[in-house]
Order: structure tokens, then C-alpha cells, then sequence
């Protein structure tokens, strides 16, 4: 494809025109190569603000929506609880929004310790930064989302 121009906000808020050749689509991406700095450069098409000359006629899709926002849910684990009270504890930490897991991931925040919590759960957890809480310090932080000095 030949060249095509348009105004573009970044995201830091500076806008500029632009030209681009040799330019293809990309999903929601433009992508071609800058004819000032003759770099490869990647424009969001839902921050073009609008095309130049010809340019929004020679684009298959000129507008697309923003990419979705990733929502992350924080995630906890229940370790050394009975069966019972763990359910209990992991059907309230679902209702406050919670992802539950079964044991120390990546992405784990809390790790909420019972009375028969392993060792080596715990220190892989604190090893991964995460926060350790007790059953009590848990029912705090759901109430107030604060967690408590001393538990």
C-alpha cells in the first residue's frame, strides 16, 4: 500500500500528524513504517482522531473500540482449615469479588492460614510476597479493607 496520514493522540496526550508507508491493518492496530524517522511504528486506531486526504477511505475498519480493560480480581488461598470452614471462607471471598484458588500461584495476594497451615505453603507464599493472614485478620480486611497490624 502507498502512504496514508492522519492526527493521533498518544497515550500521554501529545497529538501529531502523521504519515505512514507501506501501512497495513492490524486488528486494532496500524502498523507501517514513519516517513519523517523512517522507523517501524504501531498506531491504536482508537486513538487516531481522524485520517487525512484519502486515508480513511483506504481503511478496512477506520474506528474500532478501545481494547477491553483487563479487570484483575485479587486472588487468595485457604490452607489448614477444616473442609467446612473452608468452603465457608472461600463462598465468602467469591462474593467480595475474591478468585479463589487452590494452592500458592503467580498471581496469589492473600494466603489465609488456619490452625493446621503447612509450612511450606506459608513460606512459599511470603517468598512470593504475598500477604498472610489468619481467619480473623481476613474477616477485617473484607469489613474495613484494611489489614490489621497485629493478628
Amino acid at each position: 500500500m502507498g502512504s496514508i496520514s492522519f492526527t493521533y493522540t498518544d497515550s500521554r496526550g501529545n497529538t501529531a500528524e502523521w504519515v505512514v508507508e507501506h501501512w497495513k491493518e492490524s486488528g486494532r492496530y496500524l502498523q507501517g513504517v514513519c516517513v519523517v524517522d523512517e522507523k517501524y511504528r504501531t498506531f491504536r486506531k482508537d486513538r487516531i482522531d481522524r485520517y487525512l486526504g484519502e486515508g480513511e477511505a483506504t481503511v478496512t475498519q477506520p474506528y474500532t473500540p478501545p481494547p477491553p480493560k483487563i479487570e484483575t480480581r485479587p486472588e487468595i488461598c485457604f490452607t489448614g482449615f477444616s473442609k467446612a470452614t473452608r468452603a465457608s471462607l472461600e463462598e465468602l471471598a467469591t462474593r467480595r469479588d475474591m478468585l479463589v484458588r487452590k494452592s500458592v500461584t503467580k498471581s496469589l495476594a492473600f494466603l489465609c492460614c488456619g490452625p493446621n497451615a503447612g509450612p511450606v505453603k506459608i513460606q512459599t507464599a511470603r517468598d512470593q510476597g504475598c500477604f498472610i493472614l489468619s481467619h480473623e485478620a481476613l474477616l477485617t480486611m473484607l469489613e474495613t479493607g484494611e489489614i490489621p497490624d497485629e493478628y
